[in-house]
């Protein structure tokens, strides 16, 4: 007979099939994580029991796929031994989960019930998902649900003992002699064969007896965790990662170089840069009062912010993992971190983690000189390997809410230096989901920098060097904020060596607060422009000598209708928002930037997208009014890149008009985006603090003295910051009975950037090359071909670039227009994309003007949302 361990699959397609050699894999990334830690000095509580008993969970993992249901599934075309089916017929019926049956594996191996050892039980039960994560995790739940199955197995155990006997052995002492580090060999020593433990097990089943005497289990509390159960999910989180990345194989931690030296050349860089060009060096004097512990930096744009991040990682000696909201501005930020860590290392030192990292992953061979294997990369980043991740929000805050999956994401908190950029950009309701994160992040070891231009005064109280006694809270709020209050954060006070940080002192804007209204919504709720205001204005802002003019709206609607007009008479006037095909949205910003370099008179019509998105830098500006820290942050994109020249015109570059509604208050679309009572009374602060400062002209300083001043107005006996506060309060008491299993739950409530990309074959057929229209043949028919399959009949190269070319024709699509578009049938799926049917006169006008007409086209009342930055 052929040995069992030759025989018995892990998975179906790779060079290495067999269950022997996937712990192997998984158990060397037990060690490779063990070397991490220790070759970079980094701490792990009680590390020498953690590695022990992650090398056991490593062991026996996988040992449930020894059922004939899983084998003859990865076996798949391939014929199904003889000898392998025969051995496993007796388990034909045994429907359970392979992890399920690996949790009794660790029962039956493991006798004691120390508290490590309910852990190893439980994060094999949970390695992959199933109903015990939201369950009772103990063997008395697993036999009650699956009763005959349980019984079924302990019998084939029970009736084949020898064989299952000689496969352990020849399984633990092979493992043995390929691992090198003795801690994880030693482990394997712990591991009982014994056939007694059947025998009892099935004994106490027959005759009911305390199976939780046999086996514990450790009990983590889902809906809300206790500071021990992250340190579980640590444990858990690890043993995944060892799992997935040897699955995948990649490295659990790139380990080519010591963090230590990455840090060291990056360092190095920045430096060269500075003296290159003749920076400000406040970073370095900065560095001198915080070092490496955590804190919070405000700073001005262009200031240097990112390389003070990468400066003070550096005095963490912990990897890095960077985030900010918008992929435009990550995927700028890859290409510049690739710089710093040099090439060809910042090939694999570097990763991106977001939805649609493979698009920059196949742009990458011009940077590095080498082409990237994207599977590889997108395996890494999803793991979190890398020295330097750089992250959109969700990828990361989300873990507090403690979705199934999350502890991949909290395993490396406590070796990681945390930068969250551009706080200001996180309404109450997302503040509360960033706090409790960080919260656990600070609480497991972390590190944690703050930065942002203009920090909104509601989140300081929840900052350890904010006083609490300067805010009016009750004995409620009190306890709450200090529950979560990020103790370890200290202030970096750039207005301290305010005369050597760039930006800080040079006056950049002259704001005019405009009395007549631009836009009125009309008596049929549609939005109109008021007679030749706009236009005027436009005219005198070009008569001045100005040469490029941004119009910012507050919502998609708004922006249309202000193009529409603009577009009849006048050249080089674009429109950009967030939901208009991700294809021709590159082309406009091109177009764009050519027509600027080339001198001509250029308008930009926009949501707020282009303020964080989009690096392009205005004379002049024409704003619709909103909360005064969204209107600094619009205005940032105003004499951006002058290179310390400062604004001294007569005439001002920065417009702010209110939009005219029948209420005499504001108008609907604002109040949609903007809601609440607390935001009306911020609006209507924002307008008369306007007027006050209009026509001075304002640099960083007083802008945030603007902020400080607006949101320490009161109303009703209160400050505005104190009613955000309240807000955040609520959301952070809410999230205490809050509880998600998925994911996409969790990522639904980051409401701002909820949505589906959605594929457009129509528009790909129509303005793409032959490559494309033969793609969009292919999806509009909904063919069931692999992705080898599709190459072979487009010519495209790969699967990477095939999504790539599906990517590029896509649109960002809102879960409320989502639901209605699948609710009128407009929508089918291919290869897991939800794919948008467009009948032929909807072509041209979904391509130039996004999915807000269409969607009007359709009878469909448009919905606002609250756009922020994410529009």
């Amino acid at each position: 007979m052929v040995k069992l361990w030759e025989l018995i699959r892990a998975k179906s397609e790779d060079e290495k099939p067999l269950l022997t050699d996937h712990i192997l894999e998984s158990l060397k990334r037990v060690e490779e994580l063990k070397k991490f830690v220790e070759a970079n000095n980094l701490e792990i509580r009680d590390a020498d029991k953690f590695f022990e008993s992650l090398a056991l969970a490593a062991s026996l993992h996988d040992l449930g796929k020894i059922n004939y249901r899983f084998q003859k599934d990865v076996y798949r075309k391939d014929d199904f031994p003889e000898d392998l089916e025969k051995f496993l017929r007796i388990t034909r019926g045994v429907r359970m989960r392979h992890e399920l049956l690996s949790a009794l594996w660790c029962c039956l191996m493991l006798p004691e019930n120390d508290e490590w050892t309910k852990k190893i039980r439980t994060a094999v039960l949970l390695h992959h998902y199933n109903e015990f994560y939201v369950g009772e995790k103990d063997l008395a739940e697993i036999v009650f649900n699956y009763m005959q199955d349980v019984k079924d197995y302990l019998n084939f155990m029970d009736e084949n003992w020898e064989e299952i006997e000689q496969f352990l052995m020849e399984l633990f002492n092979n493992l043995s002699e390929e691992l090198s580090d003795e801690l994880v060999k030693k482990s394997l020593k712990r591991i009982k064969i014994s056939k007694d433990r059947v025998l009892e097990l099935k004994q106490l089943i027959e005759e009911k007896g305390d199976l939780i005497v046999f086996a514990e289990f450790y009990e983590m509390d889902n809906e809300n965790p206790k500071p021990e159960d992250y340190k579980f999910m640590v444990f858990l989180g690890c043993l995944r990662r060892c799992d997935y990345s040897a699955s995948g194989g990649v490295e659990i931690e790139v380990t080519k170089k010591k963090l230590m030296n990455i840090h060291e050349s990056v360092v190095s860089k920045i430096v060269e840069r500075m003296e290159r060009e003749n920076w400000e060096r406040w970073q370095i004097e900065a560095l001198k009062n915080v070092g490496g512990n955590s804190a919070v930096l405000i700073a001005p744009t262009g200031s240097g912010k990112t390389e003070f991040a990468l400066l003070w990682s550096e005095k963490t000696g912990k990897k890095i993992l960077y985030t900010l909201p918008l992929r435009v501005a990550l995927n700028d930020l890859y290409r510049r971190f690739l710089e710093y860590v040099g090439t060809p290392d910042g090939h694999n030192l570097v990763a991106l983690l977001h939805s649609t990292a493979f698009t920059e992953y196949l742009s990458e061979e011009k940077q590095v000189g080498m082409p990237p294997n994207v599977e590889e990369k997108m395996n890494s980043s999803k793991l979190l390997s890398a020295p330097v991740t750089l992250s959109t929000p969700d990828q990361v805050f989300l873990a507090s809410l403690n979705y199934y999956g999350s502890d991949k994401v909290v395993s490396v908190f406590p070796h990681t230096a945390v930068i969250l950029d551009e706080i200001q950009n996180y309404n109450p309701e997302m503040a509360a989901i960033l706090l409790k994160t960080l919260k656990i992040v600070e609480d497991l070891g972390g590190s944690i920098l703050v930065m942002t231009a203009t920090l909104p005064p509601y989140f300081e109280p929840f900052f350890g060097y904010s006083d609490l006694n300067k805010f009016n809270l009750n004995e409620k709020q009190r306890k709450t904020i200090e529950r979560f209050r990020l103790r370890s954060l200290r202030q970096i006070d750039t207005s301290k060596f305010r005369d050597i940080v760039k930006n800080y002192n040079i006056t950049r804007h002259r704001v005019k607060v405009l009395d007549n209204p631009l836009l009125r919504y009309s008596e049929n709720g549609g939005i109109s422009l008021v007679p030749d205001e706009l236009s005027k204005l436009i005219n005198n802002i070009f008569d001045s000598g100005k040469k490029s003019i941004f119009v910012v709206l507050n919502n998609v609607s708004k922006a249309i209708a202000v193009y529409k007009e603009l577009e009849k008479d006048r050249d080089s006037v674009y429109l950009l928002h967030s939901r208009i095909v991700e294809n021709e949205k590159s082309a406009r910003i091109k177009l764009i930037n050519d027509d600027l370099k080339a001198g001509k008179n250029v308008i930009v019509v926009s949501t707020q997208i282009i303020e964080a998105s989009v690096d392009l830098d205005f004379d002049a500006m024409i704003t619709e009014l909103s909360p005064i820290d969204s209107q600094i942050q619009r205005w940032g994109r105003v004499w951006r890149n002058r290179e310390g020249e400062e604004y001294e015109d007569e005439s001002p570059n920065i417009y702010v008009f209110k939009t005219e509604s029948k209420s005499g208050d504001f108008d609907k679309g604002t109040r949609a985006v903007y809601s609440g009572e607390v935001n009306k009374i911020l609006l209507h602060e924002t307008l008369e603090v306007l007027r006050k400062h209009e026509n001075g002209l304002l640099d960083y300083g007083l802008e945030r003295k603007m902020i400080e001043e607006i949101f320490n107005k009161a109303a009703d006996g209160k400050t505005i910051t104190e009613m955000y506060i309240e807000e955040v309060v609520r959301n952070l008491e809410f999230l205490d009975y809050f509880y998600v299993e998925k994911k996409y739950q969790a990522q639904k409530l980051f409401r701002n950037i909820a949505g589906f990309q959605v594929v457009i074959p129509k528009i790909m057929e129509q303005y793409g090359d032959e490559q494309d229209r033969k793609l969009a043949g292919i999806v509009e028919r909904s063919e069931d071909l692999t992705w080898d399959k599709i190459s072979e009949q487009t010519g495209i190269p790969d699967k990477w670039a095939i999504k790539d070319r599906l990517y590029r024709f896509s649109i960002n699509v809102p879960f409320y227009y989502f639901e209605r578009l699948y609710s009128m049938n407009r929508l089918g799926k291919f290869k897991g994309y939800y794919v948008l049917d467009l009948k032929k006169d909807e072509i041209e006008l979904i391509h130039e003007y996004g999915l807000d007409e269409l969607m009007a086209k359709l009878n469909t009342e448009p919905e606002e949302v609250l756009i922020g930055i994410y529009s």
